[in-house]
Parts: structure tokens; C-alpha cells; sequence
């Protein structure tokens, strides 16, 4: 495996990593907001969604980078 498919994987675990505990997270934060009237809740959840679509792009950025560079080596 090259040290760039290593990245990408490390990159790809600690993506869905951050999903998952943003997802558990969000639900909870959601079903607090709506269920219980907790107000503080819905800022909450809206921080933890922006999160995870910030790990995306963090490894999508990454991704792209990547091949960016495999390209430019290869011409």
C-alpha cells in the first residue's frame, strides 16, 4: 500500500468515526429538542450536523488532493 492509499484510509476511518459520533449525537440532541422542549438542544444539533458534513469534505478535499497529485506524477 503507498504511503498515499495509507492516508486516505486513516483519513477514511477518522471520517467515519466522527459521522458516527456525530450521528449518535445529532439523534439524541433532536429527540431532546423535540420531546423534552430542551432549547438548547436544537443549536446543538445543528453544530453537530455541520460537523460531520465537515468531516466529509475534509476527506473528500483530502481525496481529491491526492489524485491531484498522483496525476502530476505521472505526466
Amino acid at each position: 500500500m503507498t504511503s498515499d492509499a495509507a492516508l486516505q484510509k486513516k483519513r477514511l476511518t477518522a471520517m467515519l468515526a466522527i459521522d458516527a459520533v456525530c450521528f449518535l449525537l445529532a439523534g439524541a440532541a433532536i429527540v431532546g429538542h423535540v420531546a423534552m422542549g430542551i432549547g438548547w438542544l436544537l443549536p446543538a444539533f445543528l453544530v453537530l450536523v455541520a460537523t460531520g458534513l465537515g468531516a466529509q469534505i475534509w476527506f473528500v478535499l483530502g481525496w481529491m488532493r491526492a489524485l491531484k497529485a498522483e496525476e502530476g506524477a505521472s505526466s
